[in-house]
């Protein structure tokens, strides 16, 4: 018999092609999309709120745009929870650089 070595042991369980995580806020959302809220729609809007809800629900599982390691819905989180009061000094500098290598498609000057 052949027996198949794991080649990551950090890998997360899938199903679907999504993280058990995931999966859970979608079923969720449609649950509460298809039962609760649907509810409070009135009837002549209630296609288009099943469209928009279900574009969310699927945005919420994608990765996100500023940071492709993190989800969307784990980026609304700690967005939430950050301490407003603390003050994040940005590199600005920096910034300005990466926008004149974008625009250049050089690095630097040469």
């Amino acid at each position: 018999m052949n027996y198949e070595i794991p080649k990551e042991i950090k890998s997360k369980p899938r199903m679907v092609g999504l993280e058990m995580k995931e999966l859970v806020i979608l079923l969720t959302g449609f649950f509460l999309v298809f039962t609760m809220l649907k509810d409070m729609v009135h009837s002549v809007f209630i296609i288009p709120f099943y469209i928009v809800s279900i574009g969310l629900l699927l945005w919420l599982v994608m990765p996100s745009k500023n940071n492709p390691a993190m989800k969307n819905h784990k980026s609304i989180v700690l967005l939430l929870k950050r301490d407003k009061q603390v003050y994040h000094a940005m590199d600005h500098q920096n910034i300005i650089n990466k926008k004149f290598e974008d625009v250049s498609g050089e690095k630097g000057v040469k």
